[in-house]
């Protein structure tokens, strides 16, 4: 999700995790869906590989003892992350081809260089 500070990128991810909790959920339409459980990360100019594998991580053994339930790691600012001068984000190009049933979605005030952004949908909020 790419969108100017305040647009609502990070509100509508807080909507869908409050909402979507399965057989839990207040609303009949709701307890239809799966549950959502979000991992986030918050990323940094001073993020690291090791953190950002390590979400992933964590979201994969959850996935295992869960049937019913959307797992997602959500990476906060992942646009900071580039800054970083440790270059966390190459780890994404092998977490992203080995989800292994986890979802991501990041979050960003800006655009991704082309390799990371061509490897996920590119959803825009204009202002």
């Amino acid at each position: 999700l790419i969108g100017k500070p305040g647009c609502s990128k990070s509100l509508a991810m807080e909507i869908l995790q409050s909402n979507l909790n399965g057989e839990a959920s207040e609303s009949p339409f709701l307890r239809t869906l799966p549950g959502v459980e979000v991992f986030p990360f918050q990323c940094s100019p001073l993020t690291e590989s090791a953190g950002i594998a390590h979400a992933f991580s964590a979201a994969r053994r959850y996935r295992l003892n869960t049937a019913k339930t959307i797992v997602c790691v959500l990476l906060d600012e992942v646009g900071l992350a580039e800054e970083s001068p440790h270059l966390p984000l190459k780890v994404l190009h092998r977490e992203l081809e080995h989800l292994e049933g986890v979802a991501c979605v990041g979050i960003s005030n800006w655009a991704l260089d082309a390799a990371k952004m061509s490897r996920a949908v590119h959803l825009y909020r204009p202002p």
